[in-house]
């Protein structure tokens, strides 16, 4: 079986470096799950603008261990970066989408822009919790384990949808 490959926007990945659960950070839970994938653009936000971040230390060091991998979209088609523009989007989210869709994987987006202007383009898109869920259904990542995750992200989400991914990860005690 081959492992899925998911490309990571800057604030899933930041996400996915700041927080632990049982004692390893949620990045490396992932990462026997699925490979994690960012364009130039995310890796330059993250690791060289906020290098004073532990999350951007530890996104760093996976991608020096090659467990994360970088990448640079080839050019697109103009229509497809002049729609980008219209959007003003940023260059991690551009560059992102862009590489979702040159490479037909799954982005995984949390900004909320990116992830309309992603759906408008029919690139395939999750938000952080939900590459839980889908991870617990399809790659074997546990249940418990995806709920105390969903629960370690909290601060990063709203209530509702933390509650939300709870329920899907069939949680009964979701509020």
């Amino acid at each position: 079986m081959s492992t899925a490959e998911y490309i990571f926007d800057a604030g899933p990945l930041i996400t996915v470096c700041r927080f632990s659960v049982r004692s390893r950070l949620v990045i490396d839970h992932l990462l026997a799950h699925c490979q994690i994938v960012v364009p130039q653009a995310v890796q330059q936000e993250v690791i060289v603008v906020g290098e004073r971040y532990a999350d951007a230390q530890e996104a760093k060091r996976h991608i020096a261990a090659g467990a994360i991998r970088v990448a640079l979209p080839i050019p697109a088609p103009a229509s497809l970066e002049k729609a980008l523009r219209l959007y003003e989007l940023g260059d991690g989210e551009c560059q992102s989408i862009l590489l979702a869709y040159q490479m037909g994987a799954c982005l995984v987006i949390d900004d909320y822009l990116g992830y309309l202007v992603s759906d408008r383009l029919g690139i395939q898109k999750r938000f952080l919790l939900d590459l839980l869920v889908r991870l617990t259904e399809e790659a074997g990542l546990d249940q418990s384990l995806a709920c105390k995750i969903a629960d370690a992200v909290r601060p990063r989400y709203t209530r509702a949808m933390i509650e939300h991914t709870l329920l899907m990860l069939g949680e009964e005690d979701a509020k």
